[in-house]
């Protein structure tokens, strides 16, 4: 008998465990709660839940968020990993001797659902499930390792932050009529980026774009305001910045427990020219009264080098910007599919991890 319940939809168990849920590991990461998840899981297109069950006790959940994308043209059906909040009853602290692997039938039933057998027919393999994961965090290897999950890249989460944010451009909000035509450009702007998907683009009508005087589009962007409670930080050091920092006026803009910030996505920023995606970056932190735009990006992507000649200001040397290890496991994928993902660069949307 199954220990995994699957359905498509969210229900109000589902929706109570993953609004309340705490993220990070005590110690060596950040410890946090997202305060916008119950509005998100309603916004989430094809979603495949799995539920551990015990009796009428729902003791965990995992999200697979269905996608069609592309490996050099070739269309395959993708899963991205979103939630994966029982990882508690699968962890091991450390290997086992001689290599021997712990058995369970729900370690069992995990294989399966890795397979995407159960979220369509089997004729749709090749497939894959990709996911983002701290290579630091030891557990969360050996967990890679036993589902056989392999590192195709990595990227890093950016932050700028400013105290006295000013307007400085005139961004235009994106309508429906206009939006056809960012659709096309973001397309081709990430066309050769893996993972690549509109499913979280337009999210509340807060698409911008920056234009010169003929009309060409110089920078856009995504911003979402989100909410964090930030239970802890790791190291002494972060202790006391959460702890005293926030306490002290004007500094607590850009660090509070009750973190509050504008989460970018959808980077639109064709000449590389940085100076006109940091003019929006500012303008838009003053527009929704916050101090600090996290976003991610590939250490890959053409976006890296631009970031790097940016001002992020305090916060990025309050916050070190560490290494986050992209992950798929490839379901039939051929040996070039493979070299073609670790090759390219992944686009990484701020709303998939928020």
């Amino acid at each position: 008998m199954s220990i995994l319940y699957l359905s498509k939809a969210v229900s109000p168990r589902i929706r109570q465990m993953l609004s309340t849920n705490v993220i990070g590991a005590a110690g060596q990461s950040p410890v946090y709660q997202q305060l916008s998840t119950d509005q998100k899981l309603s916004q989430l297109p094809r979603p495949h839940f799995a539920e551990l069950v015990k009796g009428d006790r729902l003791l965990g959940v995992c999200c697979f968020c269905e996608r069609e994308t592309r490996i050099d043209q070739t269309p395959l059906t993708s899963y991205y990993v979103r939630y994966f909040s029982f990882l508690d009853q699968l962890r091991v602290a450390k290997r086992l001797p001689n290599g021997r692997k712990k058995n369970s039938q729900l370690k069992q039933e995990v294989h399966e659902l890795l397979t995407g057998t159960a979220f369509a027919h089997a004729s749709h393999t090749p497939n894959l499930f990709y996911a983002y994961v701290d290579p630091n965090n030891a557990r969360s290897a050996l967990l890679c390792e036993e589902f056989g999950f392999e590192t195709i890249g990595s990227f890093r989460t950016q932050m700028i932050g400013r105290l006295f944010p000013r307007e400085r451009c005139l961004p235009e909000r994106v309508t429906p009529e206009t939006q056809p035509l960012l659709r096309k450009l973001l397309s081709t702007h990430y066309q050769n980026y893996n993972f690549y998907t509109e499913d979280n683009l337009f999210y509340q009508d807060n698409y911008f774009v920056l234009r010169d005087s003929d009309g060409k589009i110089l920078a856009g962007l995504q911003a979402n305001p989100e909410q964090w409670k930030i239970h802890s930080l790791p190291s002494p050091l972060g202790k006391i910045l959460l702890n005293v920092g926030s306490r002290i006026p004007v500094f607590n803009r850009l660090l509070n427990q009750q973190f509050r910030f504008l989460a970018v996505d959808y980077i639109y920023s064709p000449d590389d020219n940085e100076q006109y995606l940091i003019q929006l970056i500012e303008t838009l932190l003053a527009r929704f009264g916050l101090y600090t735009a996290m976003f991610l990006v590939d250490d890959k992507s053409d976006l890296t080098k631009q970031i790097n000649n940016i001002n992020k200001g305090l916060i990025s040397k309050l916050q070190k910007a560490i290494p986050i290890s992209i992950i798929v496991k490839p379901n039939q994928l051929t040996t070039n599919q493979l070299k073609h993902l670790k090759k390219h660069p992944t686009f990484l949307s701020s709303f998939d991890t928020t």
